[in-house]
């Protein structure tokens, strides 16, 4: 399955060991150095975060946290941040399988605002709907002069990017590892000032919505009337939005309801739209670091390795 932009063809196992995980932000860059082990959990043990970056700044600034904690050469794993990329609905064209990444690259010529030949691009067969009709593939492409610089200020930094995964299939990864995961599960990120909700079946994506409102929306506020706390306009419409992608999953798969709607971050606001917040200590041992709230992306990516 899915799970990746083929970049330059490579793609690693996760295996066992240390790996990193770098997650682009809105107004930073965060680097996880976190341990793989066998039959135990995850452990971060160490993090990195880098304001505002450019290109230069970014090589230099990974570099010296790198050598710091010995990481030349190890699997890093890149998420990208929402709205760098895009995922669209495509016809599969009658083509061999050779030759169906030609064929879809062609067919978001009228899709993309820049010229196709400049996206790098993956795709995924989209879960049946009700009426068992023909699903079209969902594709997914990001701008290849967007991804190079990373990709190089990495390999500069002297890790070894191996994988470059969106957020909607970090989410995905993470499903695997809570409790209850085979059940239909809804997990909600909070990225700034955005959100993403994603919604899995049997280890399978089968829709994201990106919200325009975040952490910062979900302040309550006390109710004089009962002594309860009330949401602000903003986090009803984050609620309302919510449950509006979780009935339309119902109708259109025809899989039965949404069991448990998971919220990343331990944050009483974020809390109270879930029915379980995840803090990431439930996710992997290790004290919290500073960036930590972006560290379940990270950890997903990194689950990623050796998928489809």
């Amino acid at each position: 399955m899915f799970g990746k932009l083929k970049l330059l063809g490579k793609s690693g196992t996760v295996g066992n060991g240390n790996r990193v995980g770098v997650v682009f932000g809105p107004d930073a860059v965060l680097a996880f150095h976190i341990a793989i082990r066998p039959q135990a959990a995850a452990r971060l043990l160490s993090a990195f975060t880098l304001e505002a970056p450019e290109t230069e700044r970014l090589a230099h600034g990974i570099s010296e946290w790198a050598a710091q904690q010995h990481l030349k050469g190890t699997p890093t794993v890149m998420t990208l941040p929402l709205g760098s990329y895009g995922i669209f609905p495509v016809e599969r064209p009658d083509v061999p399988e050779q030759e169906l990444r030609s064929a879809l690259r062609w067919r978001l010529k009228d899709l993309l605002g820049y010229p196709p030949s400049s996206a790098v691009i993956d795709y995924f067969d989209a879960p049946p709907a009700r009426q068992k009709r023909v699903e079209p593939l969902q594709v997914v492409a990001a701008r290849t002069d967007e991804l190079k610089p990373r990709v190089a200020a990495l390999r500069e930094a002297g890790l070894d990017p191996v994988r470059i995964d969106i957020p909607e299939f970090a989410l995905r990864n993470l499903v695997r590892i809570v409790p209850d995961n085979e059940v239909t599960t809804a997990m909600l990120s909070f990225e700034g000032n955005r959100g993403l909700l994603g919604i899995f079946r049997e280890d399978r994506f089968y829709l994201s919505r990106t919200l325009d409102h975040g952490l910062p929306a979900l302040d309550a506020s006390n109710d004089a009337a009962d002594g309860l706390q009330a949401f602000d306009p903003a986090s009803d419409r984050i609620a309302l939005e919510v449950q509006r992608t979780m009935d339309y999953y119902e109708s259109h798969f025809g899989t039965g309801p949404v069991k448990q709607l998971l919220v990343l971050g331990g944050d009483a606001r974020a809390s109270r739209l879930a029915s379980h917040a995840l803090t990431p200590d439930a996710l992997l041992e290790g004290s919290p670091l500073p960036g930590h709230d972006w560290m379940p992306l990270a950890l997903g990516g990194i689950l990623g390795l050796g998928r489809g």
